[in-house]
């Protein structure tokens, strides 16, 4: 019963999908697919989900890399030294093997992958991050690793739309500040104002180089959509975590 939301975009080289919360055993507002470890769910159910996902989308388990996520802009190559208590909101691969995931519950999960010089990213996403520069900081990073701003195709992964991202004066000044004024980026809610974090990062990623038509930025919303996703907005701590995940085959 496992469900998995694809990009056309990335293509059958790459391993890649943003998994639905059906098909894994966590219960009570976490049911079912819940994959992160972080907001008290039992342990073993975690482990069970993400393995079954591992199962369904085609990998071994052993192959999954995460980090711990902090809202930040630092990037990870796969291979260098991670301690335990690394905080990365961003990761890149330049072999096969591994799968890059990156978790988030109403944040823009994202995945990057360059089809000719096979660079993988992904990244979490959210209005910080966003602000700041990740899904930038990704970018640079494949580049280093060969990749080209001309080929890599991006994808966004479900996440909180504009519709119910209703944010405070503080939170659209700092969008204002870091994109200008970007149509679509800022509009009027019911009692405050609402982002779109889609318009924002297409904005960033495009303004480095990033082709329009390898943009897949209109993802369904979490909060909306509740027997599809999990939400933090809707549901706090009590609710679960989705986790995008990318690899090269």
């Amino acid at each position: 019963m496992i469900r998995l939301y694809r990009s056309a975009l990335i293509g059958d080289d790459f391993l890649h999908g943003f998994p639905e919360r059906t098909g894994g055993v966590s219960t009570g507002p976490r049911a079912s697919l819940n994959l992160g470890y972080r907001w008290g769910d039992d342990p073993a159910n975690v482990e069970t989900n993400r393995r079954r996902l591992a199962t369904f989308a085609g990998f071994p388990y052993e192959q999954l890399q995460v980090t711990r996520h902090v809202h930040g802009t630092h990037v990870w190559t796969v291979g260098e030294p991670l301690a335990d208590d690394a905080e990365f909101d961003g990761l890149v691969c330049d072999r096969p093997g591994p799968v890059l995931g990156a978790f988030a519950a109403d944040c823009v999960p994202i995945v990057f992958a360059d089809p000719v010089a096979r660079v993988i990213g992904a990244a979490h996403a959210g209005w910080r991050g966003t602000v700041n520069g990740v899904a930038r900081n990704v970018v640079a990073r494949m580049i280093e690793h060969g990749a080209s701003a001309a080929q890599i195709r991006i994808a966004l992964g479900p996440s909180i739309g504009p519709c119910c991202f209703e944010v405070g004066d503080e939170v659209v000044a700092e969008f204002r500040a870091a994109f200008g004024e970007v149509a679509g980026l800022v509009v009027p809610g019911p009692m405050k104002q609402h982002v779109d974090l889609r318009v924002a990062l297409r904005a960033q990623l495009e303004a480095i180089g990033i082709a329009p038509a390898h943009l897949d930025s209109a993802p369904p919303c979490t909060r909306c959509e509740a027997e599809r996703f999990f939400s933090y907005r809707r549901d706090g701590l009590a609710g679960g975590v989705h986790m995008g995940f990318i690899g090269i085959r």
